[in-house]
């Protein structure tokens, strides 16, 4: 029985559209703006600006493109100093009031043994955010939670103290890191601990553990007893540094302390007699 020319004509136009090969715009796996398969942010290295923003539709000289958000009183240039929108968990996403200070997270090095020292770490900053209301009345205090460990790439607006700690075993060692506003030096000093100082002044976000030798541990059950031998000289550091930012308008102004010892360049915080 022979097929109707009808039948036949569709069975070869269903063939045909069969054997067409089918098309895509997409040629590459699409982007991942949140940054969950990528390394995420890393200190000092934040992200490329690769999604979550649309591109500036007028490009400028050479193709070049910006984006800009309106946060605030004025634009921000995608991946500028001012920036936030690319902010690890490790920085500050806070840049404290302007005459205050920011207590930032202990960092604790190495990164391995941070969760299990975290209990201790807050003990840390407690003391801290307690000797900068101490050293500086009436400045607003900013403490920041874990693991907010350093200010943005563009500095903090307010003086900003951190503390380095490490430990080992049940021993600990731990140094002040105060830096006045904005990108300035880092000033360095032994708090806990005997340690010696490759430079007591490093720049702006360099990576302090590379300039700390550990000379002497202090059981870190008495850690906290042995850093407040050294407080003075925490706080006049933290005077200094905000001697460039005068306070906020309505707060009282710190006490200046009388002249007091030199803080040794080789610094030990074991009590006299030699007891460890």
């Amino acid at each position: 029985m022979r097929k109707s020319p009808s039948l036949a004509a569709l069975a070869l136009a269903a063939a045909g559209l069969a054997c067409q090969p089918t098309t895509t715009n997409q040629t590459n796996p699409p982007p991942d703006p949140a940054g969950t398969t990528a390394g995420g942010p890393t200190l000092g290295n934040p992200p490329a600006d690769t999604g979550g923003t649309p591109t500036d539709p007028n490009p400028g000289p050479n193709g070049a493109t910006s984006t800009t958000t309106t946060t605030g009183p004025g634009p921000v240039v995608a991946g500028s100093t001012n920036d936030s929108r690319f902010l690890g968990p490790e920085i500050s996403h806070s840049k404290g009031t302007a005459g205050g200070v920011v207590v930032l997270w202990p960092r604790i090095i190495p990164g391995t043994i941070a969760e299990e020292n975290a209990a201790l770490a807050a003990q840390v900053q407690a003391k801290v955010k307690a000797l900068a209301e101490k050293a500086l009345p009436g400045r607003p205090i900013d403490v920041r939670p874990k693991p907010e460990r350093v200010c943005p790439k563009a500095g903090c607006d307010a003086v900003s103290i951190n503390v380095l700690f490490t430990k080992n075993s049940t021993a600990c060692v731990t140094i002040a890191l105060i830096n006045g506003p904005g990108t300035s030096n880092t000033k360095l000093i032994p708090w806990g601990g005997g340690v010696e100082l490759k430079s007591d002044t490093i720049q702006f976000r360099d990576m302090p553990e590379n300039f700390v030798k550990v000379k002497d541990y202090v059981p870190c059950d008495q850690l906290l007893t042995s850093m407040a031998e050294q407080d003075q000289f925490i706080e006049a550091a933290l005077r200094a540094a905000a001697s460039s930012s005068p306070p906020p308008a309505g707060t009282t102004p710190p006490v200046t302390p009388g002249p007091g010892p030199a803080h040794p360049s080789t610094v030990t915080t074991k009590p006299a007699g030699g007891k460890k």
